[in-house]
């Protein structure tokens, strides 16, 4: 098993918009019209239910306009180790635009099963949907 998933992407636009976006907490949990995200405390809780899941994220640390991250649980599961990924984010200026870069990692740790060619997928549909949101307020 892969235990961290690393991708990147160059984004045209400032760091301070593409940080906006991904220090929103589940950002990257499917986007669309049946999701909705609730705060509960400390804790937001994406909800999709089409799906019929809820996917709970806790915010762990936020550098602005560098760096996020987030613990990110499964449908039913505390965002905790074991039950639950580090979702981290770092940004960089790079030519006029931002270079963001994520790394998901505890997948060995997981005591449920993980499907992480799934999430490699994912994460490279999400950042592409991260570039055209962050670049959209350009055109």
């Amino acid at each position: 098993m892969t235990d961290r998933i690393e991708r990147e992407i160059r984004i045209d636009a400032p760091i301070g918009r593409v940080f906006a976006l991904v220090s929103e907490p589940g950002w990257w949990i499917e986007d669309g019209p049946e999701r909705t995200v609730t705060r509960e405390g400390d804790l937001t809780v994406v909800e999709l239910p089409a799906h019929g899941m809820s996917f709970p994220v806790l915010p762990i640390a936020q550098d602005p306009p560098r760096y996020a991250s987030f613990r990110s649980a499964y449908p039913g599961m505390e965002p905790v180790e074991g039950t639950s990924t580090l979702v981290e984010f770092t940004l960089t200026e790079q030519d006029g635009g931002t270079l963001l870069r994520v790394v998901e990692s505890g997948y060995d740790a997981l005591t449920v099963p993980c499907d992480t060619a799934g999430s490699i997928e994912g994460w490279e549909q999400e950042l592409r949907a991260a570039k055209q949101r962050a670049e959209r307020v350009l055109a």
